[in-house]
C-alpha cells in the first residue's frame, strides 16, 4: 500500500473509531507539501466543505503537480488543486506530463482565483515595454520548475517575442531567477505579482521595480494562447497588494482550479461546489487570499477540459451556466 492510500485509510479508521462519529465517506483532497500557498487553500476549502455538509475531507500533501492530478486520475483521492494549464497539461500528456500516459479522469469543478503574472524590470531602467526585452538577459534552463518556460513564453508573447528572442542565463527555479534580478544578473524576470519575493526586490532595488505591460489586444491574445490555449489576459489596477504595478496593467492570468475525477459521484461533488460557492465569508476568514475567489466566476469556460456533471448542476441552479 503506498503512502497516500496509508494516509488514506488512517484517516477512514479515525472517523471509525472517534467516539459519536458520524460514519461518512472519506474525501481526499491532495495539494502540494505543507508551505505551499495551495496547501492552505486547500486546508481553507476542506474545512468549509466539512463543516458545511458533514463530509469528511482530509487534505494529503504529496510531492508535486504530477502526483497531485496522478492521485485523482488512479481513483486515490477525490479532489486536487491545480492551474488550469496543468490540468490540460495531464490531459494531453504534455509539458511536464509528456512522460506520463494522458490523465483522461480529470474534470473540473470551480475556478477558485485567478493568478497575475508579469515581468518586473528595474523602475528607472531602459526597458518600458515588452518589446525592449529582445536581446536582453533573461532567466533560462528553469530544470528546478520548468512551467516557468511557457509562463515565460506566454508574457513574452504578447510582445512579439519568445525566450528565444533574449540573452538566455541559466537558472534553477523561480526564486533563484529573483535573486539573480536583483543582483544584476538579467534585465528582468517573470513571477506572480503577489509573491512576497516581489516586495523584497523592490525594496532592495534603487528606484525599486516596474511590471511592464502587455498588450491586450485580440491579436495579442491569440500569441498568448499560442504558447498554451488555457492562458488569459487579465487588468490589475496600481494598489498596496501589488509592488511595482505604477498604474492600470495587462499581465499574464493563469486560472487556478479545484480538480474533481470522472469517478466522483455527482452528488458529492455537487454538494462540494455549493459550500464553496455559498460560504465566501467563511473562505475569506480562513485566508485573506479568499478575497480573489468570485462565485459568479467559478464555472469558467474552457475548451480543453471538461467540468463535472455534479458542479455543471450547480451552476446551472445558480445561473452562472455558459456551457453547452
Amino acid at each position: 500500500m503506498n503512502k497516500l492510500l496509508r494516509t488514506l485509510a488512517i484517516s477512514l479508521a479515525a472517523a471509525v473509531l472517534v467516539p459519536g462519529a458520524v460514519i461518512a465517506q472519506t474525501l481526499g483532497f491532495t495539494t502540494l507539501p505543507v508551505g505551499a500557498i495551495n496547501n492552505i487553500q486547500a486546508q481553507v476549502i476542506a474545512k468549509v466543505v466539512q463543516g458545511k455538509t458533514g463530509m469528511q475531507v482530509r487534505v494529503i500533501p504529496v510531492s508535486g503537480t504530477t502526483a497531485t492530478l496522478a492521485a485523482v486520475q488512479n481513483r486515490e483521492a477525490e479532489f486536487s488543486i491545480s492551474n488550469i494549464d496543468n490540468v490540460a497539461d495531464a490531459m494531453r500528456s504534455e509539458g511536464v506530463f509528456s512522460t506520463l500516459p494522458k490523465m483522461d479522469n480529470q474534470r473540473l469543478a470551480f475556478k477558485l482565483i485567478s493568478f497575475p503574472i508579469g515581468i518586473m524590470v528595474r523602475n528607472d531602467g531602459p526597458i518600458k515595454k515588452i518589446e525592449d526585452l529582445k536581446g536582453k538577459r533573461f532567466g533560462s534552463g528553469f530544470q528546478g520548475f520548468p512551467n516557468m518556460i511557457p509562463l515565460s513564453n506566454g508574457v513574452l508573447a504578447a510582445g512579439g517575442l519568445s525566450l528565444d528572442d533574449t540573452v538566455g542565463v541559466p537558472v534553477s527555479g523561480l526564486i533563484p531567477a529573483a535573486d539573480d534580478f536583483k543582483a544584476g544578473k538579467t534585465d528582468g524576470t517573470n513571477i506572480a505579482l503577489e509573491a512576497p519575493k516581489v516586495k523584497e526586490v523592490h525594496a532592495a532595488i534603487p528606484g525599486g521595480v516596474r511590471f511592464l505591460s502587455m498588450s491586450d489586444t485580440p491579436q495579442a491574445l491569440a500569441a498568448v494562447q499560442k504558447v498554451k490555449p488555457e492562458y488569459g489576459i487579465m487588468r490589475i489596477e496600481p494598489g498596496p497588494r501589488f509592488a511595482g504595478v505604477l498604474e492600470p496593467i495587462n499581465v499574464l492570468r493563469i486560472d487556478l482550479m479545484i480538480t474533481t475525477g470522472g469517478h466522483v459521484a455527482d452528488d458529492i461533488v455537487y454538494r462540494f461546489v455549493k459550500a464553496v460557492a455559498e460560504n465566501k465569508d467563511e473562505m475569506v476568514k480562513g485566508h485573506p487570499i479568499m478575497n480573489g475567489f468570485f462565485p459568479e466566476r467559478m464555472a469558467q469556460q474552457y475548451d480543453t477540459v471538461k467540468y463535472h456533471p455534479g458542479a455543471i448542476k450547480y451552476y446551472k441552479e445558480r445561473g452562472i451556466w455558459a456551457g453547452s
